[in-house]
């Protein structure tokens, strides 16, 4: 009877902790359609988005993201440029129903104001937990300062001023930053 007893309380452990995996379409506020499979644990606190084919939208940068709930920090993993952007994660963890409503217009704008020094492995390990170490270690690893964006009180700007921007996007959120700061960054990190 006691081998009964402890396997049915491994066995619910086991279900309990669990990643669940769920596909999630995101439209953002300029219409573009984002597909993403979402693995989240809410036991664990930890959020993955794997995002599919944003080559078609101008600037549009593919990544692999992680967010550490009990830390409070994320990063975009760029895999074409070998890159990882570390930021405070701008949205919190959402529900285990939120993953898996399918499709989702709530996308939170958010713009990256890229650091331009590298972090190194136990710099990220300090800051952000083992975890995001190690699933950036062999990247070129840069931190970045998030702000909100206010799509309503954006001021216009003069051709001469228009920078290129790269555009990332997570689970119910958007990022963009400068892409020269970026470039400009990540060369002079890889020196």
């Amino acid at each position: 009877m006691q081998i009964v007893v402890a396997l049915s309380v491994l066995l619910v452990v086991y279900v309990e902790t669990a990643p669940e995996v769920n596909h999630l379409i995101e439209i953002d506020h300029q219409g573009r359609e984002i597909h993403m499979d979402v693995i989240h644990d809410s036991v664990d606190k930890t959020v993955i988005a794997v995002i599919g084919d944003v080559s078609k939208y101008k600037n549009g940068i593919p990544t692999v993201n992680s967010m550490i709930n009990n830390t409070g920090y994320g990063v975009l993993k760029n895999i074409n440029r070998k890159a990882c952007i570390l930021t405070k994660t701008p949205v919190p963890m959402g529900t285990d129903e939120k993953y898996r409503i399918g499709f989702t217009t709530e996308v939170h704008d958010h713009f990256l104001k890229i650091v331009p020094a590298k972090m190194l492995y136990d710099d990220v390990k300090a800051l952000a937990g083992e975890r995001l170490a190690s699933f950036c270690k062999d990247y070129t690893t840069l931190y970045a300062e998030v702000t909100p964006v206010n799509n309503h009180s954006r001021q216009k700007r003069g051709a001469e001023n228009v920078q290129e921007i790269g555009n990332n996007w997570c689970v119910f959120s958007g990022c963009s930053f400068e892409k020269a700061a970026f470039n400009a960054a990540l060369d002079a990190a890889e020196k």
